[in-house]
């Protein structure tokens, strides 16, 4: 039998991109959907299609055992579904907040926790999509940063615990990819008065990045290769302008870095 891999968040963008190449390849798929929507396309290339939020923790546990009847076995658990949210502190909502961390934070680690003992056991993968903004921080993205920091922390610490049962965890670290993310994106208040002129230079330059984005292909390249490599290296950042920018991070001084971002953001003057 061909391995098997989990694969959540697919009805667009990366998972969709990732499960459709990986079936192509000869993997026995499994895409997560929380609707129907992208489920025709995926069944259509022979990909097994379960409805999961990752969120609700009998969704997961339900999949997860679907898996294994059908299969008996998880070789692969690609953590992929996750949501953005932009727009300066003060303008996001209590439920945006904790909905954020909710879909890119924990809900990650329940499927992890679920899948962990069948990845032990055929002494799997466990691919996690961060971000390059789990690296470095900008305005207007601190709830997004800060969901994707803790997964870099978590991941960092769980590579040291699953290592001596063969199993290897990787972080994929995109930087602005052409998957629908900035399409889907929620903003936090745009009428707060404080921020209304930062929150129109942000999406001013919002506008420019989607220019910028690389293939979403880029991003599957890294997966298979997360999933495929005999010693996957721990982080896999994608796109040159993303590594640059993370070289740029650990190498400045701190004040210089923080001057490149004031920067290229030119903040409004505040009355």
């Amino acid at each position: 039998m061909s391995k098997v891999v989990l694969i959540t968040g697919c009805s667009r963008g990366i998972g969709k991109a990732a499960a459709l190449s990986l079936a192509a390849q000869g993997w026995t798929v499994v895409g997560t959907l929380r609707s129907a929507k992208g489920r025709e396309d995926l069944e259509a290339a022979g990909i097994h299609v379960i409805s999961m939020d990752v969120t609700d923790a009998e969704q997961v546990e339900q999949g997860i055992r679907e898996i294994l009847d059908q299969y008996g076995r998880l070789d692969a658990l690609v953590a992929n579904a996750g949501q953005g949210l932009f727009g300066c502190f003060e303008t996001l909502s209590e439920s945006q907040t904790r909905t954020v961390m909710e879909v890119n934070f924990f809900g990650v680690l329940q499927c992890a926790r679920l899948a962990l003992p069948a990845l032990r056991e055929s002494q799997g993968r466990l691919v996690v999509i961060s971000s390059v903004a789990g690296r470095r921080a900008a305005p207007g993205s601190s709830l997004y940063n800060a969901s994707k920091f803790a997964i870099e922390g978590w991941a960092e610490g769980l590579s040291y615990e699953l290592d001596p049962f063969g199993v290897d965890v990787v972080l994929i670290e995109p930087g602005p990819t052409e998957s629908g993310f900035f399409e889907q994106k929620t903003w936090g208040d745009r009428s707060v008065e404080a921020y209304a002129p930062l929150n129109e230079r942000l999406a001013e330059l919002q506008s420019k990045v989607t220019s910028k984005c690389v293939p979403v292909e880029v991003v599957t390249r890294a997966i298979e290769r997360a999933l495929t490599q005999k010693n996957p290296p721990f982080r896999i950042p994608t796109g040159g302008n993303t590594k640059l920018q993370l070289v740029a991070k650990g190498s400045l001084p701190e004040r210089w870095w923080r001057g490149l971002v004031k920067g290229a953001v030119k903040f409004p003057k505040q009355d």
